[in-house]
């Protein structure tokens, strides 16, 4: 969960919404259609429909489910927080957002929303999420993240973990082919990363991890908050 000065600072950006809003969300753990939800559109539909095929992966009526529980669910990572929040007129969408210490601020990387931006995470900085985290399973993890990864240097082998974690979230009967194919479109970005000096900074356009995006002062504190190190 958030703390109060952290909710605070989320729900600014919305008009009338209070802090409380924020409530806590690993009941979307459960949900099966939680996680279709999340590779929805991201890699061929023939693929993900064999891997979530079942009753309870309607995505309509879960997303009914959320907003009639008047609350937007949130997923704590450690120094990252997933949140999904809904307005009117069906408007929606999950944000990625980092909570440095102390400081009392969401600072949002990635949305998945209809003017969404992103990545907001390298590979390191992921793997480091998945390995370091306590929420749920690590593949529940990387799963959770994976929308807000891009990273043109993605190594093989998490084709094979984000395959599996597919098959533990949606249908495990399904063919384990269907699970690699589409476990390499959704690592599959252009994405680069490179350090200026202490930052890590990302060259896509639409990332606000870009020089041109965040102030120089956030996009430090985003990097030390989700800890990559630097080469040496």
């Amino acid at each position: 969960m958030l703390n109060h000065d952290q909710a605070t600072d989320y729900v600014r950006r919305y008009h009338g919404v209070p802090p409380e809003i924020l409530t806590d969300g690993t009941w979307l753990l459960t949900r099966r259609a939680f996680w279709l939800s999340l590779v929805d559109g991201a890699a061929e539909p023939d693929l993900v429909g064999e891997l979530f095929d079942g009753e309870d992966d309607d995505l309509e009526a879960f997303d009914d489910e959320v907003r009639k529980s008047g609350t937007w669910p949130v997923l704590n990572l450690g120094p990252l927080a997933f949140v999904s929040w809904h307005g009117s007129d069906f408007e929606g969408g999950y944000d990625y957002v980092v909570l440095p210490e102390n400081t009392g601020r969401c600072l949002s990387i990635a949305s998945m929303e209809g003017h969404g931006h992103g990545p907001g995470l390298s590979w390191p900085e992921a793997r480091r999420l998945v390995d370091h985290g306590t929420l749920g399973t690590p593949g529940q993890r990387l799963l959770l993240i994976l929308p807000a990864l891009g990273d043109a240097a993605v190594p093989d082998e998490a084709i094979p973990q984000v395959a599996a974690a597919l098959l533990a979230a949606g249908n495990p009967g399904c063919d384990p082919a269907v699970a690699d194919h589409a476990a390499r479109q959704l690592l599959a970005d252009e994405a680069g990363w490179t350090w200026q000096g202490e930052t890590l900074t990302c060259d896509f356009e639409y990332s606000v991890r870009n020089p041109n995006g965040l102030s120089p002062a956030d996009l430090l504190l985003v990097t030390r908050t989700l800890a990559a190190t630097a080469p040496s």
